[in-house]
């Protein structure tokens, strides 16, 4: 069974890492601060469409929203993708040819 007092935790304490009010959180995946509230105290059901756009706009995945399993890979390929992004194109080359090299060992 689906514990939506759970979920709604879970979205409370993704939005509240990112520094988001409810009001700003329910803007951007189109609902009103009202049923927002509602559903982080577990008090209205959304539905998976919902949840996805939360996931997105809260920048947490929609497995963690309902399982509460932190997929660590995920963070880190942000982590990675975020340091790729502030590299120059030869320094992307470089570390790109270090993970194949590390990959590739035996």
């Amino acid at each position: 069974m689906i514990d939506f007092k759970i979920i709604g935790k879970r979205i409370q304490r993704a939005r509240n890492a990112l520094g988001l009010t409810q009001e700003v959180l329910s803007e951007r995946i189109g609902v009103s601060t009202n049923y927002l509230s509602k559903v982080e105290g577990g008090h209205e059901r959304p539905n998976l469409e919902l949840l996805g756009k939360i996931s997105v706009a809260a920048d947490v995945s929609l497995s963690e929203l309902l399982t509460g399993v932190v997929e660590e890979r995920q963070y880190l390929q942000k982590d990675i993708a975020d340091m790729l992004s502030a590299c120059s194109p030869e320094k992307t080359r470089l570390i790109y040819d270090v993970i194949v090299r590390i990959a590739h060992y035996d």
